[in-house]
């Protein structure tokens, strides 16, 4: 992306966001700090456990992409919760790609490689929320009820695990690599022959834990915007909650701001409102999940701050 594009698409989020502060008013921040903090302090700890499966994702996907044991958990913990601290002010590409990818460079993994392994790890985000998306449309068409909503969520994640399990999707990247050898100019940029590919993806049983760990991190971030709704009173559905939840983090793909700012939450605030929730309630929401995000991120930082501490260096192993 051209640099003035960048900057321009960075100043239209920062005054789509500034649009829904005005919009909001002051009565959205009254009603926030009323919040119940029973409910502020559920979503806190659901918070910090989605980035604790977060970690254990990345170390899955790192230690089944080298082939070996990498590091400690909480060294993959702090990794994660410092690009996600990162990307309260840094864009996402940047917090996300660049941070833990230079995390993992540290653990001794080749930077290609690091960077690889942080895109399978998202690449699971997309595919996972990717097939949510439709039981997710059609519970906002009203064509299945919330039950309906869930049982179709669990079939299409069935159908998902399938495919990975029978490794039909690193064969249709084979067959995507031998259609790029074809096009001279892309097999020099995509330097990937037949053999390196069959190792850029995890083998079947870390594939399906990886989906596993992805589906359980959804669902916690999920839970975590539900509580973040209770405790403000406003009355919206699980299943709401959670087939929103499945769009609007895909808008984050797109999204260049800090946080997806402004994107991100024009997202939720279109969503609520199609089903139905009213505008004033739908705009506080919008603020008090952007302001409970950016305290609990840097309260899970400051944690696993004081638990990588706890983690010996290969010297004082030694020793």
């Amino acid at each position: 992306m051209k640099r003035w594009i960048h900057i321009l698409l960075n100043i239209l989020s920062l005054a789509l966001f500034g649009l829904i502060l005005w919009w909001g008013g002051p009565e959205a921040w009254l009603q926030i700090l009323d919040s119940r903090w029973q409910d502020v302090l559920i979503a806190c700890v659901l918070y910090g456990f989605a980035g604790m499966v977060s970690a254990w994702r990345l170390q899955v996907a790192a230690e089944s992409l080298t082939a070996g044991w990498v590091a400690p958990w909480r060294r993959f913990f702090y990794v994660n919760m410092t690009a996600r601290a990162l990307g309260l002010v840094l864009p996402r590409a940047l917090s996300s790609l660049g941070g833990k990818s230079v995390g993992l460079r540290a653990f001794g993994i080749p930077i290609a490689r690091s960077v690889w392994i942080v895109l399978v790890d998202n690449l699971f985000d997309i595919l996972v929320l990717g097939v949510l998306t439709l039981p997710s449309l059609l519970l906002f068409r009203d064509l299945v009820s919330p039950l309906g909503y869930y049982l179709f969520a669990g079939g299409v994640m069935i159908v998902l695990a399938l495919l990975l399990w029978w490794g039909i999707l690193t064969r249709w990247l084979l067959i995507l690599l031998t259609w790029i050898h074809r096009i001279p100019w892309l097999s020099k940029r995509i330097k990937l022959d037949t053999q390196t590919a069959e190792t850029i993806l995890p083998a079947p049983k870390p594939a399906l834990q990886l989906q596993g760990l992805t589906l359980v991190l959804s669902l916690a971030i999920g839970l975590t915007y539900f509580f973040i709704a209770r405790a403000i009173s406003i009355s919206v559905p699980l299943s709401a909650i959670l087939a929103s939840f499945a769009i609007v983090q895909l808008s984050l793909i797109i999204a260049v701001a800090p946080g997806g700012l402004g994107i991100f939450d024009l997202g939720w605030l279109g969503l609520l409102h199609l089903i139905g929730v009213p505008e004033d309630q739908a705009l506080t929401f919008v603020i008090a999940q952007r302001t409970y995000i950016f305290v609990f991120v840097l309260i899970w930082a400051a944690v696993s701050v004081l638990l990588s501490f706890t983690v010996k260096d290969s010297k004082e192993q030694e020793i």
